[in-house]
């Protein structure tokens, strides 16, 4: 049996939603709701350089049901706390804790690149479907957007083994009830990672039907459910445990969805769908075929720019955590940087004399642009606010 990848269990929170009327009550003893959420980082296009760690969680965890019909989708509850993996568990007691009042726990409210536009009130029939139901939960404490690192998204290929992390039964009740836990105060937030399951077939559009014998609870819906690689596939929405199915929202899907609807992105490069063996073979037959008949054509065409980059912070100076490259298009490239601080970039169709601009980012900032000029045919070093910065061709 295939273990699971390290690290994915730290990049899962837990999240209690609960009645309140902040300022003026108690808040309730038990949580009206528990589930889990993914930490992930999002850039807004129309804000170029603003990028926002949020929890992506299923809608269905934070909104009330719907009267009369028991079906998600109803007002949304008003008080959201999140925990990070490993922190302390802070108990809510009957009568001890106001509304509003939450320390040591983060709060998280709507965000507006969530399919329902951060709109607080029930949602109409049109969103109340399976591939709607996700949110971004943002948090305004400065400290969150400093969690975790950033997380890549991939597409799930039918054959991979993925596993499941979230919370199973949840914590914030007063009294055991059928598949829970009770955590006392200060007991350690601890998720679980279940699994391997394989994907049997898609249900419908943007979801993701995966099958195995392990079993998941109620409490790990918007668990991260990740591939072999530690990157994010989908998240989990729903299980019926004896048919051993487990129904999950694509990844893939949400991805497109803060594409065209919201303008935005995660900051981290998604796989593409893996090709069949026997077209990835006539496909490269008909390349070689293309480029014997074209070579003379092929050296004049604007060429791809491979580079590498190396990024040391200077003497005292804060360390850069993304290169970005914005293209004469104006189209924009994003690179994460390894612990070490390098990157590989490549600018697909680069012309000789292309005008190209590379800046970095920080935790807190963005650094003021380098200005380039086509691919560079040997390595170079450049001061950047920071940073010492060196491009190598590759």
């Amino acid at each position: 049996m295939s273990k699971a990848p390290p690290d994915i269990r730290q990049r899962v929170w837990y999240i209690e939603a609960r009645t309140c009327s902040p300022g003026k009550d108690f808040a309730s003893e038990d949580a009206a709701s528990m589930g889990s959420g993914v930490l992930v980082e999002i850039e807004h296009r129309d804000q170029p350089g603003t990028v926002r760690r949020y929890l992506l969680t299923c809608a269905h965890v934070v909104r009330r049901k719907v009267p009369g019909t028991g079906d998600w989708g109803g007002a949304v509850y008003e008080e959201i706390l999140c925990w990070r993996p490993g922190q302390g568990y802070t108990r809510t007691y009957r009568d001890k804790r106001r509304c509003g009042d939450h320390p040591d726990i983060f709060r998280a409210s709507l965000s507006p690149l969530s399919p329902c536009g951060g709109r607080p009130d029930a949602l109409p029939d049109a969103l109340r479907d399976a591939p709607n139901d996700w949110v971004l939960l943002d948090i305004d404490d400065p400290a969150f957007q400093k969690q975790g690192r950033p997380l890549r998204w991939s597409e799930i290929d039918e054959d991979d083994s993925v596993w499941i992390v979230g919370y199973p039964g949840g914590a914030g009740l007063s009294k055991h009830a059928a598949g829970t836990g009770i955590w006392v105060n200060g007991s350690i937030v601890e998720n679980l990672a279940t699994g391997p399951f394989s994907q049997e077939r898609t249900p419908a559009a943007g979801m993701l039907s995966l099958s195995g014998v392990d079993e998941t609870r109620p409490g790990m819906s918007g668990g991260g459910i990740f591939d072999q690689s530690g990157a994010l596939v989908g998240l989990h929405r729903a299980a019926d445990d004896m048919a051993m199915q487990r129904n999950a929202i694509a990844a893939s899907h949400i991805r497109d969805a803060l594409d065209t609807r919201r303008n935005a992105f995660p900051t981290t490069p998604t796989k593409t769908v893996q090709i069949p063996s026997g077209i990835r073979r006539a496909a490269i037959a008909l390349l070689v075929l293309a480029l014997v008949a074209g070579a003379s054509w092929w050296m004049l065409r604007p060429r791809d720019c491979l580079l590498q980059v190396r990024v040391q912070p200077v003497s005292g100076g804060k360390t850069a955590r993304v290169v970005d490259v914005r293209r004469e298009s104006g189209k924009t490239e994003s690179r994460p940087l390894s612990p070490g601080g390098a990157a590989g970039i490549t600018l697909a169709g680069m012309s000789p004399g292309e005008n190209w601009q590379l800046s970095l980012r920080f935790d807190d900032a963005a650094s003021q642009a380098i200005d380039l000029s086509g691919c560079p045919a040997a390595p170079a070093t450049h001061e950047l606010e920071e940073a010492h910065v060196e491009l190598a061709p590759q």
